[in-house]
């Protein structure tokens, strides 16, 4: 839920953040980087609005739940084009990207969902990259 095309709106934001953890509050879609509060994040709002539509679409009640977290590690490189992992096609200003510095992430998300009765864990990995300027805005 929190790679790819779900965090696109984000990106500018987590890359000025660099290097660090970033904590969500699912139920609030409050964020805190390396333990101090920042200003709203499009994905943090994403995830508060997508555990809104889960809960109703499974008729759970929002009061049954006690906790709900999505802790994100990232770490940024900037890497030459001939040194990338991936083979995304991205466009930057309409024109696709074959050469120039790269970003790349390596992302660990780890997700935490308690009730009074049960505790639900997930955790992923993966890396990204990245032309620099990308998503044009």
């Amino acid at each position: 839920m929190f790679g790819g095309s779900r965090r696109i709106f984000s990106t500018p934001r987590l890359v000025d953040l660099g290097t660090g953890i970033l904590e969500v509050d699912a139920l609030t879609g409050k964020a805190r980087f390396n333990g101090t509060s920042i200003q709203p994040l499009a994905i943090a709002a994403e995830l508060r609005d997508r555990l809104e539509r889960d809960l109703a679409e499974h008729g759970i009640p929002r009061s049954t739940i006690r906790e709900a977290t999505v802790r994100v590690e990232f770490s940024f490189d900037l890497i030459p084009w001939d040194q990338r992992a991936t083979t995304s096609h991205l466009l930057v200003h309409g024109e696709p990207v074959k050469s120039g510095p790269m970003h790349r992430c390596a992302v660990t998300c780890t997700s935490l969902l308690r009730t009074d009765e049960a505790e639900y864990r997930g955790k992923y990995q993966i890396v990204e990259e990245w032309p620099l300027g990308w998503p044009a805005a």
